[in-house]
């Protein structure tokens, strides 16, 4: 959770002062210049086959491969160090993709890009899960949090926003309960729908809109049903609207913290999988 927290977090911090895209750029060459000269290799490898050219091709892209990995991995050390000054976080985390990357590639290669046995398969699975993983949560990490802050009113963490959704709905339930049949009807067969409306969940992030932007327009939609109703149980429908609106306006910040939350999880728990895998699949190759 604090991993989570402190990734988020360091996502919503502008990082567009020139020593961070200088650094950036720097480990944009890095990356390219690897990837260029282990695909030479590859390809030079295969264009004079040897036994030995081969033999030396695919120790050398496994153990390349292996030791870029756990570089990328030290993303994890580099956090329990937070307050320890060694480097700002941000750059350990662009460190960590493009390190990922150049891995990525030396292990393709080295599977020769294919699958072998079931040990290798396995580990050819949890690698690609790592990498796919790792490539969705630096999408994550630039687009969500810069949407996030702009469709929330104020920063909160997730514990606080399903907290604040439940009161808005014991809000919305108290005000039918006080009206009318037809008031009544009103709230729980419309308003409770729109609640957890897909759709206007969209519309916040496809017009990276706040609460008081929308809600005029979301009270408009209903005034034609109010027709029936008395003075004060239009005024009571207005509030329970604007209670509806906010539940899903909450829906759609919650969706996008536990997408930032989720794919850090899995990209974990596939990480430490293709490690195990890795290090049976080393043994097996160096003592049988």
């Amino acid at each position: 959770m604090n991993i989570a927290r402190s990734l988020t977090s360091g996502a919503r911090i502008s990082t567009s002062g020139s020593p961070a895209k200088r650094a950036e750029r720097m480990w944009q060459v890095f990356a390219v210049v690897a990837v260029a000269a282990l695909s030479w290799w590859y390809i030079a490898a295969h264009r004079q086959p040897s036994a030995n050219g081969y033999h030396g091709l695919v120790l050398g892209l496994g153990w390349i491969g292996t030791s870029f990995a756990l570089l990328a991995a030290a993303l994890s050390f580099r956090k329990r160090m937070a307050y320890q000054g060694v480097g700002k976080m941000s750059a350990w985390l662009t460190a960590h993709i493009y390190i990922g990357i150049v891995a990525a590639v030396a292990i393709f290669y080295h599977s020769g890009l294919r699958v072998g046995g079931p040990l290798s398969a396995w580990l050819l699975v949890f690698f690609s899960l790592t990498v796919a993983s790792g490539l969705m949560g630096w999408w994550f990490t630039r687009k969500l949090p810069p949407l996030l802050t702009a469709i929330e009113e104020t920063p909160a963490i997730l514990e606080d926003l399903l907290s604040v959704r439940a009161e808005c709905l014991e809000g919305m339930l108290e005000l039918a309960r006080g009206g009318s049949s037809a008031f009544r009807a009103l709230v729980e067969q419309r308003l409770m729908k729109e609640t957890a409306s897909w759709s206007r969940m969209f519309r916040f992030y496809r017009r990276r809109s706040t609460l008081a932007q929308e809600l005029p327009a979301f009270q408009k939609e209903h005034v034609e049903s109010l027709g029936g109703l008395g003075t004060l149980e239009h005024r009571a429908f207005q509030r329970a609207a604007e209670y509806a609106l906010r539940v899903n306006k909450m829906n759609a910040e919650l969706l996008l913290q536990r997408v930032l939350r989720g794919w850090l999880t899995l990209h974990v728990v596939s990480t430490g999988t293709m490690f195990g895998f890795a290090a049976v699949h080393i043994f097996t190759v160096l003592y049988f």
